[in-house]
């Protein structure tokens, strides 16, 4: 997805997919920008590569073999990306890892005029973090 689509589209709201075992807290894995034109999801695929891709939230269900269930609403107020709904998205800055050819995408940068928010692939989870 070309990045550079994103810029000046307003964020109107954020929703996320959360992990949720035992009485453990809840562990954000995906999430969903809601702009005012399109929906993107980010997330850490399997192979903890970090993707930004055109999409809609998925559904809740439930994993009873582990005892668990994945939740999808609105995001909690304490997801960076929070604080910026109601902002213009100014621009979308990628970031690649170090590896052998430097190509892999390893997180983004969202830039809004009150802040930024960092989103990347940590370790295999979604970290995100105010810049």
């Amino acid at each position: 997805m070309d990045l550079a689509c994103l810029a000046d589209k307003r964020l109107i709201g954020v929703v996320v997919a959360q992990f949720v075992h035992g009485t453990n807290t809840p562990e954000v894995i995906d999430v969903w920008l809601r702009l005012e034109s399109m929906i993107i999801g980010v997330e850490v695929a399997a192979d903890w590569s970090f993707r930004i891709e055109p999409g809609e939230p998925g559904l809740n269900y439930v994993m009873e073999e582990l005892g668990s269930r994945v939740d999808v609403t609105a995001a909690p107020d304490d997801i960076p990306l929070v604080r910026h709904i109601g902002e213009r998205l100014i621009r979308v800055v990628e970031r690649f890892g170090s590896g052998v050819d430097g190509a892999e995408r390893v997180g983004a940068e969202f830039v809004f005029d009150s802040g930024t928010v960092v989103a990347e692939s940590w370790a295999g989870d979604l970290r995100m973090t105010s810049g």
